[in-house]
């Protein structure tokens, strides 16, 4: 079994595997890795590459797989490929266009660096290297890439071959074709199955045991169609039908070491550079033109295109572009724009020495926090000393700045975010004798950072920025390099006598130097290479954004204090950040207000809250733990947790709302007028149609602007559970602490009313027309068991109900931040926040 075969680690932890070298490598030499270029003519020979990757696969699961079998794959370590940008899933035997850009690949395998590594690639584009090795393709494609563990004989034991007994009718060999019938047989009921294999899927019916298969067996689909992809008509392996029957076992394997093991030994194969040698070892005479040579790449060749989308901004905007936002893996970011580039379009671009290439792709802070970033395998690779000095350098912060191996040390993308500029307005210096020390300025120091800095910015702003608008950036660069070396022969001439204490004239004109030696700075002209950078990037950011947008931007005039070169930048005020914490230490001095007010016979006997006046047993009820809360409670809390929202906008999320007591009443008062109308004389309550508009509701908020409405809802009197309206997927889901006191029969009782005025209210609404037939037709439900922590007493299932409706509302965790032990916690913050009228985060 070749996949519990371990490969062998390091305990070195440096990015480059070997022993840590000096923290200062020895640049001498460093220059080799240039002539290390394995093909020398690239234009003779053009390649088409054919893959035998299905992106299509994952449109198919993602169409026949229902919510709830969609969100049990969502939650396996192949669940972030189903939020993929729509356009990759129309590649394949089931899409219309193919989203593989081969000719990019063949464009950079035929410029690999030859090396002595075997676990990483090195390429040389327009003179500069760059590495795809296991901690890039992690960070593409987002799968865990740790050391592939042995297979002890306790877990080869649990491992069964009840799937392909089951729906594969047993055979002892499987290939993909019949992996594809079968998952497909398992949505159409009869096609390819014999009376046998029904009966045994009634069985499993009546478990609840199919809808969990379908996931399996479409783990198993993607892994070997998208994943592995390898020949159709080799077998699919026994050990990953068997293993995906334990969905922890299968979510826990690393299966991007064994992706990227495959991936990696395509990519690198020997046969590409056969076929190069033999097409060069013909005559010219001999060479059919037009013709071209044909080779097929296994394993997941879309992670290394990816890659070059973010290690080569330029192949990037050339055949994608970026989707809004910022998403982890970084796949998530791309769209495919044109990946049909011929191999001569992309050889014949714009390029030019000034190209930014991203040697060693480093993760930002937020990236680092993933989890498949925090066990990547450290492979103990063959040594090369070239590549060693120069993983050392590009991890130490430098970038190559030219084609002879030249080095210069820029701020590393740690943040992977537009830079923002900080330009210095005044130079200290503490002693007139070290100002004739500072380094002369260099264009060459400053112009790749500005492009660096620029190219970002046009790619982090979201703007749709067409190939097209590259020429006009690339001839905006020339041109600001033709002023900063105008700028920097001004300084030059005025730096030594105005330095010395004479006067200069460039600039405002002649200033004695010794007169304000600490503070004087020449105006229009600044000696730091990056206050250039700065400058430069704002004047173009304006010009770019302005041709981006078709609009004029208008730049606001700075403050006369901030103008004169006299005056110390004042440092800027820090905002005090805002955090939540849902269990937060409580102030005991407000607790004991509350009680003294409690047990206090003095007047008031009650305190205005925000929908009623609040009496001393509210307040009782509400602290004492087990007590029932009732539908006063529940409204005063949630109009507080809806105050509280709009209050801090900027740490509690907008899209969604949050409603009472009295909307779920009136729904279900409509609904039985419903049932004894009939649909075609049933009359809707205008009431509800404003609660969608929100009207109706003291801070309500318009559903058309939400993706999730969060209703409580009480169920015979008895017990309060908290209902999840999806407007995105268009089902309900109901988040209960007690699921022993209601079986499902009872709960879609309960539920079903929801699920048949919800679209009937959002039709009449008429906001919601993008929904299309889900409004046309009940919507489902579900009851997840395992989101919600289970409550071993009765009577606090309100306090379950509201902590719930805040938590998911956030997108945080239920079990570890409302269970039995923290209950009483609740109580007592819910009964201080209620009786200050204001909720803090």
């Amino acid at each position: 079994m070749a996949a519990s075969k371990p490969r062998p680690t390091s305990s070195s932890t440096s990015e480059g595997v070997e022993n840590t070298p000096p923290a200062t490598p020895p640049l001498t030499g460093l220059t080799t890795y240039v002539d290390r270029a394995i093909f020398v003519d690239k234009d003779k020979f053009p390649a088409k590459i054919t893959v035998k990757q299905h992106m299509g696969i994952l449109a198919e699961i993602k169409e026949k797989l229902d919510d709830w079998e969609l969100d049990l794959f969502r939650r396996s370590c192949f669940g972030h490929f189903l939020d993929l940008e729509p356009e990759w899933l129309k590649g394949g035997k089931t899409g219309k266009r193919n989203t593989f850009a081969g000719q990019l690949v063949h464009f950079l395998l035929l410029r690999r660096m030859r090396t002595s590594k075997k676990k990483d690639m090195w390429f040389l584009v327009e003179g500069k290297p760059a590495r795809f090795s296991l901690t890039e393709f992690a960070m593409v494609s987002g799968l865990h890439c740790s050391a592939i563990p042995k297979i002890s004989t306790e877990q080869s034991l649990r491992l069964k071959n009840r799937l392909r007994d089951l729906y594969f009718e047993g055979r002892s060999q499987i290939k993909q074709d019949d992996l594809v019938r079968g998952f497909r047989s398992m949505f159409n009921e009869g096609e390819g199955s014999g009376k046998k294999e029904k009966r045994k899927k009634k069985k499993a019916a009546k478990r609840g045991q199919e809808r969990e298969d379908r996931v399996k067996v479409a783990l198993v689909y993607f892994l070997e169609g998208v994943l592995l992809s390898a020949d159709a008509k080799k077998n699919i392996s026994d050990f990953y039908l068997s293993m995906v029957d334990d969905l922890a076992m299968f979510n826990a394997y690393p299966w991007g070491s064994e992706v990227y093991d495959l991936t990696f030994d395509s990519l690198s194969s020997k046969n590409l550079v056969a076929k190069y040698k033999e097409r060069l070892a013909k005559p010219q005479e001999k060479q059919v033109p037009g013709v071209k040579e044909t080779y097929t790449l296994l394993g997941f060749p879309f992670s290394f295109q990816v890659w070059a989308f973010e290690a080569i901004p330029f192949l990037g905007n050339l055949c994608a572009r970026r989707a809004e936002g910022m998403r982890f893996p970084r796949w998530l970011n791309w769209k495919c724009h044109d990946t049909t580039a011929t191999l001569e379009k992309i050889t014949a671009a714009s390029w030019d020495k000034r190209v930014v290439v991203l040697s060693i792709l480093h993760p930002s802070r937020d990236e680092r926090e993933m989890p498949y970033m925090a066990d990547i395998e450290v492979l103990n690779d063959v040594k090369d000393d070239v590549i060693t000095a120069l993983v050392t350098l590009l991890g130490n912060g430098a970038t190559i700045r030219d084609e002879n191996g030249a080095a210069e040390q820029v701020s590393r993308d740690q943040d992977w975010a537009p830079p923002t500029s900080t330009p210095e307005g005044v130079r200290h210096h503490k002693e007139p004798s070290t100002l004739g020390e500072e380094p002369q300025p260099t264009h060459e120091g400053a112009l790749p950072e500005l492009e660096l800095r620029l190219r970002s910015y046009i790619d982090e702003v979201g703007k749709r920025v067409e190939v097209r608008l590259m020429s006009h950036v690339d001839h905006h660069m020339a041109e600001m390099s033709r002023k900063i070396d105008a700028l920097l022969a001004e300084v030059r001439r005025a730096d030594a006598p105005a330095f010395n204490g004479e006067t200069s004239n460039a600039g405002a004109g002649a200033i004695n130097a010794e007169q304000d030696r600490d503070t004087y700075v020449t105006p229009n002209t600044e000696v730091h290479s990056g206050v250039f950078v700065d400058k430069m990037l704002g004047d173009t950011i304006v010009e770019v954004t302005s041709l981006i947008s078709g609009k004029k931007i208008r730049t606001r005039k700075r403050a006369a204090p901030l103008c004169t070169p006299f005056t110390c930048e004042r440092p800027k005020r820090k905002k005090n950040e805002v955090v939540y914490h849902p269990t937060r230490e409580l102030d005991e001095s407000r607790l004991s207000v509350v009680n003294q007010w409690i047990s206090s016979e003095s007047e008031p006997k009650t305190i205005r809250g925000g929908t009623s006046d609040l009496t001393k047993d509210f307040f009782r009820e509400l602290l004492k733990v087990g007590d029932w809360l009732s539908n006063e409670h529940v409204d005063e809390i949630l109009y507080l947790v809806r105050k509280r929202s709009d209050k801090y906008k900027d740490l509690f999320p907008q899209d969604v709302a949050i409603m009472n007591n009295l909307f779920c009443q009136q729904l279900m008062g409509n609904f039985l007028e419903f049932k004894r109308q009939g649909k075609k004389k049933f009359v809707l309550n205008a009431d509800l149609v404003d609660y969608v508009k929100g009207k109706k509701l003291q801070r309500g908020r318009p559903w058309s602007k939400c993706k999730a409405i969060y209703v409580p809802l009480n169920i015979n009197g008895k017990h309060w559970v908290a209902l999840v309206i999806d407007l995105v997927n268009c089902s309900l889901i109901v988040l209960d602490n007690d699921c022993r006191l209601t079986n499902s029969d009872d709960m879609g009782d309960h539920v079903g009313p929801f699920c048949v005025m919800i679209p009937l209210i959002l039709r009449k609404a008429n906001k919601f027309k993008h929904l299309g037939q889900q409004l046309t037709r009940p919507w489902s439900w579900r009851r997840p068991l395992d989101m919600c922590a289970q409550s071993r007493r009765s009577g606090d299932c309100g306090v379950y109900m509201l902590k719930h409706i805040e938590l998911h509302s956030m997108g945080l965790p239920l079990i570890e931040n409302m269970n039995d032990e923290n209950a009483e916690y609740h109580r007592r913050r819910y009964a201080i926040e209620v009786f200050d009228g204001s909720m803090e985060p």
